[in-house]
């Protein structure tokens, strides 16, 4: 028996000293999903074609609006109320299949009157 709980004591103390992996809700394929995601939200287009959104323009100004509306409307990043926890801090992240998906088209799901103030020809209005 004794060697039984000094073997318990010893591969607990390894465990805790060694730790686990923290997911932190992020694939490895999250800039592609996001890509996708995104390019879907464009029309189609890719990001090598002259109308694809640059840096500065674009998708970035699709958040930028996203996020005014969000906060205009007292809602977490999310589209959930203000205060809104989540299992594992996202609800972008699947435990269960390992995926993850796109904030935007995530809060476009839940808010599609976010979707018309943003993705139409009103962004930044």
């Amino acid at each position: 028996m004794r060697n039984l709980t000094g073997a318990l004591v010893f591969s607990t103390t390894l465990l805790l000293a060694v730790g686990c992996h923290k997911n932190t809700g992020e694939s490895p394929d999250a800039a592609t999903d996001v890509g996708a995601s995104r390019e879907a939200l464009h029309g189609g287009k890719d990001a090598a074609s002259p109308d694809a959104a640059q840096p500065g323009s674009g998708s970035s100004a699709v958040e930028d609006c996203v996020d005014r509306w969000l906060k205009a409307h007292d809602l977490d990043r999310f589209g959930g109320p203000s205060g809104t926890m989540y299992t594992g801090g996202t609800p972008l992240f699947d435990e269960r299949t390992g995926e993850s998906r796109d904030r935007l088209t995530f809060v476009f799901e839940r808010q599609p009157e976010a979707k018309k103030a943003c993705v139409s020809g009103d962004a930044g209005k």
